[in-house]
C-alpha cells in the first residue's frame, strides 16, 4: 500500500497551536500516516523582523511536534541552507521515500500565487496540493488561476459552508481544497505580544514558550 506523507513547510516563527490542529485536521480528513513540519532555511517569499535562526526555529518544532506520533520535525531545508525552494525539497523527499504520494499543505492566501514559485508546474506534478481556507480570502478568487477555470460551482460551495472538500485534477494536477475551522491565532501577533509583555498562554505550546522565554526570543 502506497504511503501518504504530508508536507507542511513555513517560517514557524513561532510555531503555534493554529499550525498544529490545522496539520492534525488535514491529517485525520485525508487518512494521512504522517506529516512532516518543515522550518525553512531562508525563505525567498517572507522577510519578517525577529527572525530567530534557522536552528532555533526548528527546535521550537520539535518541542511542538514531539507528543503527536505523527508528527516529524525535519530538519532537510535547515542543513541544506540558503534560500529554500519547495520544488528542491519536494525533489529531495520523493527521492528519499520512493513509492511515497506527498502532500504539500499550504494556506489559500499563497496558492492564489502559486505562479511566483519557482517551477510552479512542475511542483504541482510531484506531489498533490492541499490548500486551507484562509481568514479574508474566499475559493472563488482561484478562477483567476487558468487551470481552476470551471470549477466556480464548488468553489462557491466551499465559500458557503456547503461542502467543506474538494478535489480537482486539472492538467495532471491534484488539488485538494479544504475548507477548516479558523484557528485565530498568528505568529505575528504572538511576536507583538511577547515585545508588549503580554500572555501567550493557549497560542502556542507551554515547551515553545518556554524556550523562547529561556532564549529571549522576541523580546
Amino acid at each position: 500500500m502506497e504511503r501518504k506523507l504530508a508536507i507542511l513547510g513555513g517560517t514557524f516563527n513561532p510555531i503555534h497551536y493554529g499550525h498544529l490542529a490545522a496539520a492534525e485536521e488535514i491529517r485525520d480528513r485525508l487518512n494521512l500516516e504522517r506529516v512532516l513540519f518543515i522550518p525553512s532555511s531562508l525563505p525567498p517569499h517572507k522577510h519578517e523582523e525577529d527572525m530567530p535562526s534557522a536552528v532555533q526555529r526548528l527546535e521550537m518544532v520539535r518541542l511542538a511536534t514531539a507528543s503527536n506520533p505523527h508528527f516529524t520535525a525535519s530538519d532537510i531545508e535547515v542543513r541544506r541552507g540558503g534560500k529554500s525552494y519547495t520544488v528542491e525539497t519536494v525533489q529531495a523527499l520523493c527521492s528519499m521515500h520512493p513509492g511515497t504520494e506527498f502532500y504539500f499543505i499550504t494556506g489559500l492566501d499563497s496558492f492564489l500565487e502559486i505562479r511566483t514559485w519557482n517551477q510552479w508546474e512542475r511542483l504541482l506534478r510531484m506531489c498533490s496540493f492541499v490548500v486551507l481556507s484562509r481568514p479574508g480570502y474566499r475559493f472563488t478568487d482561484l478562477v483567476k488561476l487558468d487551470f481552476m477555470k470551471g470549477s466556480s460551482r464548488e468553489l462557491a460551495g466551499l465559500d458557503s459552508g456547503e461542502i467543506v472538500h474538494a478535489v480537482f485534477e486539472p492538467d495532471g494536477f491534484k488539488i485538494c481544497l479544504e475548507m477548516i475551522p479558523l484557528y485565530d491565532i498568528s505568529s505575528t501577533d504572538i511576536r507583538k505580544r511577547i515585545r508588549d509583555s503580554r500572555t501567550v498562554k493557549y497560542h502556542l505550546p507551554e515547551a515553545v514558550e518556554n524556550y523562547i522565554m529561556k532564549n529571549k526570543l522576541y523580546a
